[in-house]
């Protein structure tokens, strides 16, 4: 049975504040309180702005033992033309990344292809990334172009053991390939939502196809990693409570993350509840 590792990605929404986080509670207490809830985040904001060794370090102390990030390697990297400036920038990502490691806090590295990234014309530069991030990083990949569907793309995947990621995103589906020795699923979405404060939209029909797919796909798989954004329904940390509901698991508390460390509710002060870890989904 593969152990489920589901969160949201990102935790940094004032949209949260209120539904998620107790009024008023500054943005420097946002990861502690999201990590009361959930065991693991994919970090959104390293696609954009690769994070130092500094921030990462940070991250690891606010968060408790056991916790993972899953990070988008840098869009330097995977979008633009010059391999030696890539590389560069590579290589200082996964530098920065050595305060999660020594913690044994990282997740998978997710190398996300825009859906221009087409094959053939893309699989050198594929092929060259999947060798240029050392084994020692599991790895998915996000490719968004039906051209990838075939053979050769999950020859190299299986050939580094890179995950292909199964993304719910508007204009493809990629196949169910187990091609590594986790599964990566990310509940994308459009981009037609602008505020995160609640559910608003109903994928109880997309929620049930994934349910499905690792049931009858990825039982042989260690680990499946499972991250839903705000688009995707409206709210990210209840969508991620929906998938759990679907595939059988206990609901994350939501609630964990207004209360205080060691709370069992809202109105209980003792110091005797439940652990952190025991509570966390």
């Amino acid at each position: 049975m593969p152990e489920f590792w589901l969160g949201c990605s990102g935790w940094a929404y004032d949209d949260w504040v209120g539904p998620f986080y107790p009024a008023g509670t500054p943005p420097g207490e946002f990861l502690e309180r999201y990590a009361r809830v959930f065991r693991t985040v994919e970090v959104d904001s390293s696609f954009y702005r690769a994070p130092n060794a500094y921030l990462t370090r940070r991250w690891a102390e606010r968060t408790p033992e056991g916790f993972r990030f899953s990070l988008k390697v840098p869009r330097d990297v995977t979008h633009e033309d010059d391999p030696a400036a890539g590389a560069a920038v590579l290589a200082r990502f996964l530098d920065a990344l050595s305060p999660l490691r020594a913690a044994a806090k990282l997740g998978p590295l997710v190398l996300q292809f825009p859906a221009s990234f087409r094959a053939p014309s893309g699989a050198p530069r594929l092929e060259r990334l999947l060798t240029d991030v050392p084994q020692e990083f599991s790895l998915a990949v996000e490719l968004r172009h039906g051209s990838w569907w075939v053979p050769s793309t999950r020859a190299m995947l299986e050939g580094r053991g890179a995950a292909l990621v199964w993304s719910v995103v508007p204009g493809t589906e990629p196949p169910a390939w187990v091609t590594g020795d986790f599964v990566y699923a990310r509940l994308v979405g459009d981009r037609a939502l602008t505020r995160f404060d609640r559910i608003q939209r109903d994928r109880r029909t997309d929620l049930e196809r994934m349910r499905d797919r690792f049931r009858d796909e990825a039982r042989s798989v260690g680990a499946i990693y499972g991250y839903s954004n705000n688009h995707f329904m409206g709210f990210g940390p209840a969508t991620v409570a929906a998938l759990a509901e679907t595939l059988g698991l206990p609901a994350p508390d939501l609630g964990r993350a207004a209360r205080d460390a060691g709370q069992r509710t809202l109105g209980d002060t003792g110091p005797d509840g439940p652990s952190a870890r025991e509570e966390r989904f």
